[in-house]
């Protein structure tokens, strides 16, 4: 019991989404909010995050005293009990933007130690170059990584953009529960 009489309420368990996309209409994003919404059946928040987007390129000169944007970045980093990434292949690696916002994340160590599950969303035989290239990046911060393969292509979005498939909504929620259960683990440890 809390000094006021009322009992402590539990710590906020919260998973913090990222898109690696910053095109508008995209399929990383629209999985992700769609996830989200499946977690929240099963009382799981997942917080979808857009600061990829208004970070400045990182300057290690600016590491010890980091904008503001970078700093909320980090602060949603490292708050998120766990983090659910949906990154695309771009040029046969990961898209600039994305990269910068984990070399944004490095000097804070927001990143270590977190549980974090990096989804495919592109069809088989397609993304195996992004994937090298965020496990080692998410190895440099010390992230405990696993990765799932989700394919969704156009057909499976509605006019408005939106994941419009029960299978997919489906492993998408089974994909968030078990990143939540890891964040659990990870904590009660």
């Amino acid at each position: 019991m809390a000094e006021t009489g009322h009992p402590a309420s539990p710590p906020r368990f919260e998973i913090l989404a990222i898109s690696g996309s910053l095109r508008r209409a995209s399929i990383n994003s629209a999985v992700l909010r769609a996830a989200a919404q499946a977690a929240a059946r099963d009382g799981l928040r997942v917080a979808l995050a857009d600061s990829v987007r208004s970070l400045p390129s990182f300057d290690p000169d600016r590491d010890t005293e980091p904008p503001a944007s970078a700093r909320r970045f980090r602060k949603a980093c490292e708050g998120a009990a766990g983090v659910l990434l949906a990154v695309p292949e771009y040029t046969f690696g990961i898209p600039g933007a994305f990269k910068n916002a984990l070399d944004w994340a490095v000097g804070s160590g927001s990143l270590y130690l977190k549980p974090i599950t990096v989804l495919k969303v592109s069809p088989p035989g397609r993304g195996a170059c992004v994937r090298e290239g965020l496990s080692l990046a998410l190895q440099a911060h010390g992230a405990h990584v696993v990765h799932c393969s989700v394919p969704v292509s156009r057909h499976d979005l509605d006019m408005h953009g939106e994941i419009d498939n029960a299978r997919i909504v489906a492993e998408l929620r089974t994909v968030v529960a078990e990143l939540a259960e890891r964040a659990r683990t990870a904590a009660a440890a």
